[in-house]
């Protein structure tokens, strides 16, 4: 039973095999649909042509009859009755394949006619005298005359019918010649089109899943209907890899941030120890001079330790906010909370590169609704890439305002060289770095693009050798972020 897949249910193959089958069949109704049309078509050429022979033999025993009648020389009698034998034998032989009622009655009558003829023709033969009045209205010949006329009647009749037959068979056998193909060809055509949309309707929302994965958005396709043939256990697989993969994002996020933090450790690092070196100095002083100094210069100093101890705090905080993994929620969140909490993570490892920092934030800008972790590594990777082409002796610009199309827009300005023409169309995709061995993994502006996009935003990019680079990363204000915005790059 393993090798009979082809007759499983719902499967594409078994879709073919049963199109397959409907095809042969439809092939074989119409081959034999066709052949019955052929060989009634031929049967009936047949009896006309029968019905042709035996008015020809009438015809040929009424000019034997006459013949005889004229007394012209040959063996016009003998001749006569053999005409006459073919004639019955002709109309013995075309009955049986008459089938119509008036065709039926027609025979009938010919064969009447064609006793009665016999008969007046015997008894007139067997005379053998002349006649003196042919015609006189009581004579033999204008009886013989009158049944023959009649035979040469109804075997016209008989052939004008069958030629009507003929030609209402002919009509009936186009008719189901072009009929039955165009009929087919609707059925399987329905059965084809039925098929395959149902197949091709869901490899086109596979295929817009994967543009959207392409793009960094991590959506699962929901079952389009109840099929479970293979292109629904690629949609099922596809699911488990969407959701693999933004596991995996979220680890790879969670790594960035870490990496981050090393690379601007070392201005945490004196930052913090500011303050403790503050505490130290003011904790020795303290202790040395307690015993000469009053209430009041104490409660000072113990003030200052305090504030030094609370700023030292905050910058932990800050820290251990940023770097700390948490489920992804979305909430309303201001734009200038989110840039300053960034810039406060690496504003002193800027000044350690001698990299001036300059804000430059709109008043009352409207909340965007996004992720405030992923939020900040998106504006954190773009200062830190900035710092590094750099390197040191430079500015780097944060601007955010409302855009013209009810986005916000957030520049990431810098002084650095700026980015080649021909690495322009490259910078977002993963694992693209212009960084030596080891200095950089290509996955930083990746994960940028993926989480603006994630939050219905775009980026822009403008940069020229020598000049700086512009970062400008557009968000949808929060009452505008449920709508599908025109993506640019």
């Amino acid at each position: 039973m393993k090798h009979l897949w082809i007759f499983t249910p719902h499967t594409i193959r078994h879709r073919l095999l049963s199109l397959s089958v409907i095809t042969i069949a439809m092939i074989i109704v119409l081959v034999s649909v066709y052949s019955y049309q052929l060989v009634t078509m031929e049967n009936k050429l047949v009896t006309m042509e029968q019905v042709d022979d035996l008015f020809n033999g009438i015809l040929e025993l009424r000019r034997y009859e006459k013949n005889i009648m004229l007394q012209l020389q040959g063996n016009n009698i003998q001749d006569a009755r053999s005409s006459l034998a073919n004639v019955k034998a002709s109309l013995k032989q075309l009955t049986p394949s008459m089938d119509a009622a008036e065709e039926l009655q027609l025979a009938e009558q010919l064969q009447q006619n064609l006793s009665r003829y016999e008969r007046l023709f015997a008894d007139w033969g067997s005379r053998r005298t002349k006649p003196q009045n042919i015609l006189h209205e009581s004579s033999p010949h204008n009886e013989i005359r009158a049944v023959g006329q009649k035979l040469l009647d109804d075997a016209a009749d008989l052939v004008r019918l069958k030629r009507s037959n003929i030609s209402e068979g002919f009509k009936k056998t186009l008719f189901w010649l072009a009929f039955m193909p165009t009929a087919l060809f609707i059925i399987g055509a329905g059965i084809f089109f039925t098929q395959t949309r149902s197949i091709l309707h869901r490899l086109d929302i596979l295929k817009q899943g994967t543009k959207n994965l392409a793009a960094g958005e991590f959506q699962i396709i929901e079952s389009v209907d109840g099929s479970r043939d293979e292109v629904s256990g690629l949609i099922r697989n596809f699911n488990l890899m969407v959701e693999a993969l933004e596991q995996k994002q979220e680890q790879l996020i969670q790594s960035k941030k870490m990496a981050s933090i090393g690379t601007f450790s070392s201005g945490i690092a004196h930052e913090i120890n500011n303050p403790l070196n503050n505490i130290s100095l003011s904790t020795d002083f303290l202790m040395e001079e307690f015993t000469t100094m009053n209430k009041e210069e104490v409660t000072e100093i113990l003030d200052d330790i305090m504030e030094q101890t609370e700023r030292a705090s905050a910058i932990v905080r800050n820290l251990l906010d940023f770097s700390r993994a948490r489920s992804s929620e979305s909430e309303p969140l201001y734009i200038d909370f989110i840039l300053h909490k960034t810039t406060d993570l690496i504003a002193n490892d800027l000044r350690i590169h001698k990299i001036s920092l300059h804000k430059t934030i709109a008043d009352q800008l409207p909340r965007v609704k996004g992720d405030l972790r992923k939020l900040q590594q998106v504006f954190l990777n773009l200062i830190i890439n900035a710092e590094q082409a750099i390197g040191e002796y430079g500015r780097i610009m944060v601007e955010a305002e409302q855009a013209d199309n009810d986005f916000i827009r957030v520049n990431i300005r810098d002084t650095g060289p700026g980015i080649s023409p021909e690495n322009m169309d490259r910078i977002f995709d993963p694992f693209f770095t212009t960084k030596e061995a080891g200095k950089g993994t290509g996955l930083g502006l990746a994960i940028v693009y993926g989480i603006v996009k994630k939050h219905g935003g775009y980026i822009e990019v403008k940069s020229k050798e020598g000049k700086g680079t512009t970062f400008a990363v557009y968000l949808p204000t929060i009452f505008h972020a449920d709508q599908t915005p025109e993506k640019k790059q």
